[in-house]
């Protein structure tokens, strides 16, 4: 319930945002008569056309970062269950809220272009014919460029399937994808220093102040191992509690999900080994370390190929049977590779995050997003003109 209130907050405050520029008539668009209004779905009211104007828009941009701060302020509660950790929580990027705005802005727009005898035409006379009376002078030529792709979208597909994000919606915004990469890292990150928090407190499990803790979790059986105290009954606690349910291989594909590239914790063979061990375990129930290899193939104790026994569970399987085939070439390669090269050859996949002042703290890493960690983030978002 709590999340449909949120998001059915986003879309009113979205709409509202919308309205505020739709209520905005452009002399220049008032003075082409029809163009300036745009029918309602309904056609029971005209609507102003949304502005351009550079005013408009920069209210706009204010109203953009506002949502993106609203829509990811979440305070985690405590549902009772044993798994508390989720690697994955609802989130909301930037991208994801400029295109509810453009939804809106263009789903308006396509019902003017439709009304045209020559849509297609009308839309290029727009952004592209400088002679046209048509033609939108007031834009820069990126902004023309976005408008005519995400018109062109709309109507050959009746809804857009990807947006330019030059559009004039978000004139003086910068949108950076690798800014959102890092802001979802932070934000993940907030939301599992929360849950910790709560496994703590519903365990009545107290951290010294000035503590600096290590969690070291192993792949594939996912156990947690604490070090950095030399209380032995807290941590007892501290594993007893991480180590329940699947706390522990949440926090593990946590600090996956937090790499940065410069990671010492990381290496392409490690981390492809994890994938080929975790898989075969998951959809077989096999280990690799505890098999042998026979002419080169990982085999069970009654001698059949493993990779035949993980052919013939992924079609049992209902949900992975339809992509078997593609599964069993991709794996397949990656057991074969690791038959020949050596179970321990290749070192496992074993990470650790500190735990400090009541946040997480990456290991091995230049990138921290920990509570507090972050002014390199700030830094990179001033450097850019990124107001989120």
């Amino acid at each position: 319930m709590r999340l449909n209130a949120r998001y059915i907050k986003n879309q009113v405050m979205a709409q509202q945002v919308l309205q505020r520029y739709s209520s905005k008539t452009n002399v220049e668009d008032a003075a082409k008569g029809s163009d300036s209004l745009l029918i309602q779905a309904g056609g029971s009211r005209d609507l102003s056309q949304v502005n351009y104007s550079r005013s408009g828009v920069t209210e706009k941009g204010s109203s953009l970062s506002r949502l993106y701060q609203s829509a990811n302020q979440k305070t985690v509660t405590d549902t009772g269950n044993e798994t508390v950790i989720q690697a994955n929580n609802p989130y909301e990027s930037e991208s994801d809220i400029a295109s509810k705005i453009l939804n809106e802005k263009y789903s308006r727009i396509n019902e003017i272009n439709k009304r045209k005898p020559d849509p297609l035409g009308y839309i290029k006379d727009k952004y592209q014919r400088a002679n046209s009376p048509y033609f939108r002078s007031d834009l820069s030529e990126s902004e023309r460029q976005a408008a005519y792709h995400n018109e062109t979208e709309w109507l050959f597909k009746g809804k857009a399937q990807s947006y330019d994000f030059r559009d004039a919606a978000f004139r003086g915004e910068t949108l950076s994808g690798e800014i959102e990469g890092e802001n979802e890292k932070v934000f993940q990150r907030g939301q599992v220093n929360q849950q910790i928090e709560m496994l703590f407190h519903r365990n009545h499990i107290q951290i010294p102040e000035g503590a600096n803790l290590t969690f070291t979790i192993s792949p594939i059986d996912y156990l947690l191992k604490v070090s950095g105290t030399d209380d032995e009954e807290l941590t007892k606690q501290i594993e007893a509690v991480l180590n329940s349910g699947e706390n522990s291989k949440e926090l593990f594909a946590h600090i996956i999900r937090s790499r940065s590239d410069d990671s010492s914790q990381f290496t392409a063979e490690a981390y492809e080994k994890y994938q080929v061990v975790r898989e075969m375990y998951e959809v077989t129930g096999y280990h690799l370390k505890d098999l042998q290899i026979v002419n080169g193939k990982y085999v069970t104790e009654d001698g059949r190929d493993l990779l035949d026994v993980y052919k013939e569970a992924l079609q049992q399987d209902p949900l992975l049977k339809h992509t078997a085939a593609e599964a069993a070439a991709h794996y397949g390669q990656g057991l074969t590779k690791l038959a020949r090269t050596g179970y321990d050859a290749i070192p496992d996949l074993v990470l650790s995050v500190d735990y400090r002042d009541g946040s997480l703290r990456d290991v091995g890493q230049r990138k921290q997003y920990g509570s507090g960690d972050t002014d390199w983030l700030s830094e990179w978002k001033r450097q850019l003109g990124v107001r989120t």
